[in-house]
């Protein structure tokens, strides 16, 4: 009966013959995997010598291993990040790695000459597909870990780039759309800039990029601290309407939207647009805002510490009474703006009476001397009311007129 040193002896034997001739090996292994793998034969940046260094070391490296003799798995690895950095896909390196086991076994029985090498290169069988699946899993991990380094410094260039074009140090108008053309936004259509208010880590529009990608809107996104920003290429100028909505659908937070604009090299002023497009939205809310579409709440949110001075100015007394009171207040004011001065709309948009809205709003006149029939002053409690409407967190005053 042979015994398993034996064996171990005969195929250290065996290996060391294939070790004698590794260079034409080599080159018929590397033959074998351009002809059996087309991914590493259309690869522009695979050359033939490169591939064929590449199998030899790990032929070789195996071929130690088989015989027992210590060796690392540093050739496999040195393997699996070549090709992550040549796009091969993951899958055709483990067919590689496969074809290679194959033609390594089949040389080995080819090698042994007699029945009794063969049998003993056969107990031997599982060992030598074990070292085989290794060196394809270290290969495996290592491609997957250069993939992922790639990822990151692709993710970092592209925030750098995009940041680059958002403060306007892209310069010229050339520059700017070249950043542009290699974020892949240089689209025919308008572009759109988008920033999102992130409140306690949470990611204030899920899945953008996806469900942009799907109507057709390239985006990409940056992160800096407090919020999310991104630039939008649209395909037409049709599809605003439908990045908007499709914003709105998606918004956990405030979010505001610049006004349209056909060149990258605008995109400083955009940021702007949407930050205070942002701030045209009360704290502590959720939705969308367009820049430019309630002019009074752009005024109140450009110059916050002025729109807070008319506030106080125009409310006069109306601010120093009791929370509820106030709120209660403010609610029927806004009810009334937002019904177009109809008292009786504005009592069922309140659930009252409508002699309850005529008292309250003279009470607004008693505390504030303006009286909502007269159209100077009229003007100036709106103005007041949306600057205090920005200011407040949602449960003192809101614009749907909830009270506290």
């Amino acid at each position: 009966m042979t015994t398993q040193p034996m064996a171990a002896d005969r195929v250290v034997e065996l290996v060391g013959r294939l070790l004698t001739e590794v260079d034409r090996l080599a080159e018929d292994l590397t033959d074998e995997i351009l002809g059996g793998e087309h991914s590493y034969a259309g690869s522009t940046l695979l050359v033939r010598d490169q591939l064929r260094a590449v199998v030899r070391d790990n032929l070789t490296t195996m071929f130690a291993a088989l015989q027992g003799r210590p060796t690392t798995l540093q050739a496999p690895r040195a393997a699996g990040r070549l090709k992550a950095a040549q796009g091969i896909p993951l899958a055709a390196l483990l067919h590689a790695y496969r074809l290679a086991g194959r033609f390594v076994w089949d040389r080995l029985l080819a090698t042994a000459v007699d029945e009794e090498s063969t049998v003993q290169l056969l107990h031997m069988a599982s060992d030598i597909w074990a070292a085989i699946d290794d060196y394809s899993s270290a290969a495996a991990e290592a491609y997957r870990a250069a993939v992922e380094e790639q990822s990151r410094r692709d993710t970092t260039a592209r925030s750098m780039m995009l940041t680059t074009l958002l403060d306007g140090r892209a310069g010229t108008s050339a520059s700017a759309w070249e950043i542009a053309r290699v974020l892949d936004l240089d689209r025919q259509g308008p572009f759109l800039v988008v920033c999102a208010e992130v409140h306690d880590g949470v990611e204030p529009l899920p899945s953008v990029r996806s469900r942009l990608g799907a109507a057709g809107i390239g985006s990409e996104w940056i992160q800096p601290i407090g919020a999310w920003v991104g630039l939008l290429s649209l395909p037409n100028e049709q599809a605003i309407a439908h990045a908007v909505d499709r914003l709105s659908d998606i918004a956990l937070s405030r979010v505001g939207v610049s006004r349209a604009f056909t060149s990258p090299v605008n995109a400083p002023a955009a940021w702007r647009q949407a930050q205070l497009a942002v701030q045209c939205l009360p704290q502590g809310t959720g939705g969308t805002h367009l820049y430019g579409s309630a002019p009074v709440s752009l005024l109140a949110a450009a110059a916050p510490d002025m729109a807070q001075e008319v506030a106080r100015a125009v409310l006069g007394r109306l601010l120093s009474l009791p929370r509820q009171e106030q709120a209660t207040l403010l609610d029927t004011l806004h009810a009334w703006f937002a019904c177009g001065g109809s008292t009786t709309a504005a009592a069922g948009r309140l659930h009252c009476h409508r002699n309850t809205v005529l008292y309250r709003l003279n009470r607004i006149a008693e505390l504030t001397g303006r009286r909502t029939t007269d159209a100077e002053a009229s003007a100036e409690l709106y103005i007041a009311l949306e600057a205090v409407r920005l200011s407040r967190r949602p449960g003192s005053y809101d614009r749907h007129g909830t009270p506290d």
